[in-house]
């Protein structure tokens, strides 16, 4: 870090016994720096040692460059023989996933290639009376600790964005949602191809005619369907921090395809009747919004209102 500071001086990392501060707040999220405990919105999130300590270590200092080998020497010490880059880089995932942070568009944790990480979120700092117990007070905000760099300056306030409704839901809740409507898609369009033969009446009755050229287009929309499901069940479910940009891509084009598939229940009317397809069909238009929906719950948690 010379290139900012004076080579003289030795940037140090916060240990635990450095914090002035219990907890850290950010935007849903509290971590707790003597129990190493991360919750959002007051529910405990799971979170291994190294990666809370690390996250403790970025959220200490907001806005700074956190440099690898500062990430390094906090964490493992110089002593220590680890793989430090694979370690750094699966701590680093591991936090994102926690705090459901995309690493193309950051919230919280931005990467600056080849150098480090900042914490770019605003952080706010709890103290709890004789924690640590024999930490003297925080120095003036224009003044510096013997041995450390001065404060940066505060980042300058930016201009508040516009916020975007969310369900207020655990992401684990909104997650098993979208999942389940994957998987009623796929059995819908499953269900059309073992039944194909025997589309040409259902198409007819409902006016989709000529049948030559509509069952093919049911035959290719369903194949393309179940590979776009297979692929948003795997990035869902497996929480890929860029589902959720991915899924705003494809809406678009998804938005056409499910409005299209809503009419399917009318090719069922014969057997469920007419009532109970009409019913369907207005159930399916507005699931793609409801996808979207749980989508922005899972990935832009805080966009709640």
């Amino acid at each position: 870090m010379c290139a900012t500071l004076p080579c003289d001086v030795q940037w140090r990392p916060k240990m635990v016994q450095d914090y002035h501060a219990a907890r850290l707040r950010f935007e849903h999220f509290e971590l707790d720096i003597k129990t190493g405990e991360l919750r959002k919105n007051g529910q405990k999130i799971h979170l291994q040692d190294q990666p809370t300590k690390l996250l403790a270590l970025l959220a200490s200092h907001p806005g700074e460059l956190v440099t690898r080998p500062d990430i390094q020497k906090a964490l493992w010490g110089e002593d220590q023989f680890v793989e430090f880059e694979h370690a750094i880089n699966t701590a680093i995932k591991k936090i994102r996933e926690a705090l459901e942070d995309d690493r193309d568009r950051p919230r919280l944790i931005e990467t600056l290639p080849r150098k480090g990480y900042r914490f770019i979120a605003r952080v706010e700092e709890v103290f709890d009376p004789g924690f640590p117990d024999s930490v003297p007070a925080p120095p003036p905000q224009d003044q510096a600790r013997p041995g450390e760099p001065a404060p940066l300056p505060a980042p300058e306030p930016q201009p508040d964005k516009p916020v975007e409704f969310a369900l207020p839901l655990p992401s684990a809740v909104s997650r098993l949602l979208f999942l389940l409507i994957q998987l009623g898609y796929l059995a819908i369009y499953c269900a059309a191809l073992y039944y194909q033969d025997s589309l040409d009446g259902p198409l007819t009755a409902i006016g989709l005619t000529p049948v030559w050229l509509t069952l093919p287009l049911v035959t290719i929309s369903a194949m393309c369907g179940i590979a776009v499901r297979i692929s948003l069940l795997s990035a869902v479910g497996w929480a890929h921090p860029a589902a959720g940009a991915k899924f705003e891509w494809l809406f678009p084009m998804l938005l056409v395809l499910d409005a299209l598939w809503a009419a399917s229940p009318l090719l069922a009317a014969q057997a469920i009747g007419i009532g109970v397809a009409l019913a369907g069909v207005a159930g399916l238009a507005y699931v793609p919004f409801a996808q979207r929906t749980l989508i922005r719950s899972i990935y832009r948690p805080g966009t709640i209102r």
